[in-house]
Protein backbone atom coordinates (compact mmCIF):
# COMPACT_ATOMS: atom_id res chain seq x y z
CA UNK A 1 0.00 0.00 0.00
CA UNK A 2 2.83 2.30 1.17
CA UNK A 3 4.21 1.69 -2.24
CA UNK A 4 1.15 2.42 -3.96
CA UNK A 5 0.73 5.53 -2.50
CA UNK A 6 4.97 6.22 -2.96
CA UNK A 7 4.35 5.72 -6.69
CA UNK A 8 1.28 7.71 -6.55
CA UNK A 9 2.63 10.95 -4.95
CA UNK A 10 5.88 10.76 -7.57
CA UNK A 11 3.89 10.77 -10.25
CA UNK A 12 1.15 13.92 -9.27
CA UNK A 13 4.55 15.52 -7.96
CA UNK A 14 5.73 14.61 -12.03
CA UNK A 15 2.68 16.03 -13.87
CA UNK A 16 2.74 19.36 -11.35
CA UNK A 17 6.04 19.52 -12.16
CA UNK A 18 6.02 19.13 -15.87
CA UNK A 19 2.69 21.68 -15.48
CA UNK A 20 4.56 24.26 -14.07
CA UNK A 21 7.55 23.83 -16.11
CA UNK A 22 5.68 24.13 -18.93
CA UNK A 23 3.86 27.18 -17.98
CA UNK A 24 7.34 28.86 -16.53
CA UNK A 25 8.39 28.04 -19.88
CA UNK A 26 5.02 29.74 -21.36
CA UNK A 27 5.17 32.85 -19.58
CA UNK A 28 8.90 33.23 -20.10
CA UNK A 29 8.50 33.32 -23.88
CA UNK A 30 6.28 36.17 -23.27
CA UNK A 31 8.26 37.67 -21.58
CA UNK A 32 11.09 37.54 -23.37
CA UNK A 33 9.30 39.16 -27.05
CA UNK A 34 10.87 42.30 -28.09
CA UNK A 35 7.80 44.39 -27.13
CA UNK A 36 4.09 43.68 -25.60
CA UNK A 37 2.59 44.11 -29.69
CA UNK A 38 4.61 40.98 -30.78
CA UNK A 39 1.46 39.32 -30.81
CA UNK A 40 -1.71 40.69 -32.49
CA UNK A 41 -4.06 41.60 -30.72
CA UNK A 42 -6.17 39.38 -33.19
CA UNK A 43 -3.76 36.37 -32.09
CA UNK A 44 -5.55 33.17 -33.13
CA UNK A 45 -7.16 31.20 -30.07
CA UNK A 46 -5.92 27.46 -29.52
CA UNK A 47 -8.12 25.36 -31.48
CA UNK A 48 -11.59 24.05 -29.56
CA UNK A 49 -11.20 21.11 -27.48
CA UNK A 50 -13.47 18.62 -28.81
CA UNK A 51 -13.26 14.86 -28.25
CA UNK A 52 -15.80 11.81 -29.11
CA UNK A 53 -16.22 9.73 -25.93
CA UNK A 54 -15.78 6.48 -26.23
CA UNK A 55 -18.28 3.62 -25.10
CA UNK A 56 -17.55 2.23 -21.49
CA UNK A 57 -17.41 -1.38 -20.29
CA UNK A 58 -15.98 0.00 -17.00
CA UNK A 59 -19.40 1.86 -15.76
CA UNK A 60 -18.05 5.15 -16.85
CA UNK A 61 -20.82 7.07 -18.49
CA UNK A 62 -19.93 8.66 -21.98
CA UNK A 63 -19.77 11.74 -20.63
CA UNK A 64 -17.69 11.65 -18.16
CA UNK A 65 -15.11 9.55 -20.69
CA UNK A 66 -15.64 12.65 -22.76
CA UNK A 67 -15.16 14.84 -20.26
CA UNK A 68 -11.93 13.20 -18.93
CA UNK A 69 -10.67 13.43 -22.48
CA UNK A 70 -11.60 16.90 -23.13
CA UNK A 71 -9.39 18.05 -19.93
CA UNK A 72 -6.36 16.27 -20.14
CA UNK A 73 -6.15 17.49 -24.14
CA UNK A 74 -6.81 21.16 -22.87
CA UNK A 75 -4.27 20.15 -19.73
CA UNK A 76 -1.52 19.20 -22.76
CA UNK A 77 -2.43 22.21 -24.86
CA UNK A 78 -1.10 24.47 -22.07
CA UNK A 79 1.98 22.46 -21.91
CA UNK A 80 2.66 22.98 -25.67
CA UNK A 81 1.63 26.79 -25.79
CA UNK A 82 4.07 28.99 -27.50
CA UNK A 83 3.08 31.97 -25.45
CA UNK A 84 5.32 34.36 -28.72
CA UNK A 85 2.53 33.41 -31.29
CA UNK A 86 -0.65 33.34 -29.34
CA UNK A 87 0.35 36.40 -27.19
CA UNK A 88 -1.76 37.26 -23.86
CA UNK A 89 -4.94 36.60 -25.20
CA UNK A 90 -4.02 33.27 -26.96
CA UNK A 91 -2.67 32.23 -23.06
CA UNK A 92 -5.83 33.43 -21.25
CA UNK A 93 -8.32 31.46 -23.85
CA UNK A 94 -6.11 28.39 -23.55
CA UNK A 95 -6.18 28.78 -19.32
CA UNK A 96 -10.18 29.45 -20.01
CA UNK A 97 -10.37 26.15 -22.16
CA UNK A 98 -8.83 24.61 -18.79
CA UNK A 99 -11.12 26.33 -16.66
CA UNK A 100 -14.01 25.35 -19.07
CA UNK A 101 -13.02 21.27 -19.49
CA UNK A 102 -12.35 21.26 -15.80
CA UNK A 103 -16.00 22.40 -14.85
CA UNK A 104 -17.56 19.78 -17.58
CA UNK A 105 -15.13 17.05 -15.85
CA UNK A 106 -16.47 17.99 -12.38
CA UNK A 107 -20.20 17.81 -13.42
CA UNK A 108 -20.14 14.77 -14.93
CA UNK A 109 -17.85 13.08 -12.25
CA UNK A 110 -19.85 13.88 -9.78
CA UNK A 111 -22.05 11.27 -8.71
CA UNK A 112 -18.83 8.88 -8.51
CA UNK A 113 -16.30 11.29 -7.29
CA UNK A 114 -17.51 13.60 -4.68
CA UNK A 115 -14.59 14.59 -2.67
CA UNK A 116 -12.11 14.54 -5.52
CA UNK A 117 -14.70 17.08 -7.69
CA UNK A 118 -15.17 19.11 -4.34
CA UNK A 119 -11.00 19.93 -4.58
CA UNK A 120 -11.16 20.03 -8.26
CA UNK A 121 -14.20 22.82 -8.29
CA UNK A 122 -12.21 24.68 -5.57
CA UNK A 123 -9.26 24.74 -7.40
CA UNK A 124 -10.62 25.98 -10.87
CA UNK A 125 -12.02 28.67 -8.60
CA UNK A 126 -8.36 29.68 -7.75
CA UNK A 127 -7.76 29.23 -11.59
CA UNK A 128 -10.86 31.37 -12.82
CA UNK A 129 -9.39 34.41 -10.24
CA UNK A 130 -6.07 34.18 -11.46
CA UNK A 131 -7.12 34.08 -15.20
CA UNK A 132 -9.52 37.27 -14.73
CA UNK A 133 -6.38 39.41 -12.86
CA UNK A 134 -4.20 38.84 -16.22
CA UNK A 135 -5.25 41.83 -18.36
CA UNK A 136 -2.28 42.23 -20.67
CA UNK A 137 1.33 40.58 -20.91
CA UNK A 138 2.67 42.66 -18.11
CA UNK A 139 0.07 41.45 -15.68
CA UNK A 140 0.78 37.49 -16.95
CA UNK A 141 4.84 38.10 -16.40
CA UNK A 142 3.91 39.36 -12.85
CA UNK A 143 1.44 36.90 -12.17
CA UNK A 144 3.44 33.87 -13.42
CA UNK A 145 4.02 32.39 -10.23
CA UNK A 146 0.84 32.29 -8.77
CA UNK A 147 -0.39 31.02 -12.57
CA UNK A 148 1.49 28.02 -12.43
CA UNK A 149 0.56 27.42 -8.84
CA UNK A 150 -3.27 27.68 -10.32
CA UNK A 151 -2.19 25.36 -13.26
CA UNK A 152 -0.78 22.57 -11.14
CA UNK A 153 -3.58 22.67 -8.75
CA UNK A 154 -6.42 22.11 -11.19
CA UNK A 155 -4.08 19.49 -12.45
CA UNK A 156 -3.37 18.10 -9.37
CA UNK A 157 -6.90 18.12 -8.53
CA UNK A 158 -7.92 15.98 -11.48
CA UNK A 159 -5.58 13.71 -11.07
CA UNK A 160 -7.17 11.47 -9.25
CA UNK A 161 -10.43 11.67 -11.29
CA UNK A 162 -7.83 10.99 -14.54
CA UNK A 163 -6.28 8.53 -13.19
CA UNK A 164 -9.56 6.29 -12.69
CA UNK A 165 -11.39 7.25 -15.47
CA UNK A 166 -7.93 6.69 -17.90
CA UNK A 167 -8.14 2.63 -17.10
CA UNK A 168 -11.70 2.30 -18.33
CA UNK A 169 -11.89 5.54 -21.04
CA UNK A 170 -9.28 4.46 -23.95
CA UNK A 171 -10.06 7.67 -25.65
CA UNK A 172 -8.21 9.80 -22.46
CA UNK A 173 -4.69 10.74 -23.84
CA UNK A 174 -1.86 10.61 -21.84
CA UNK A 175 -0.79 13.40 -19.71
CA UNK A 176 2.45 15.63 -21.74
CA UNK A 177 5.46 16.36 -20.29
CA UNK A 178 6.77 19.62 -20.62
CA UNK A 179 8.87 20.65 -24.11
CA UNK A 180 12.28 20.04 -23.71
CA UNK A 181 14.36 23.74 -24.17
Amino acid sequence: MNTVRSVTRRRTRRVSLAATAGLLGLVTLAGCSASPSVAPASAPPPPPVTTAAAPTSTGYSPQLCGAAAEFQTAANAILQLDATKVGTEGVKAALQNLAVAGQNLSTAAAAQFGPQVDALKQALASLQTTISGIQDQTSLSAKLGVLAGSVAQVQAAAKPILDSVRSGCPAVPSASTAPSS
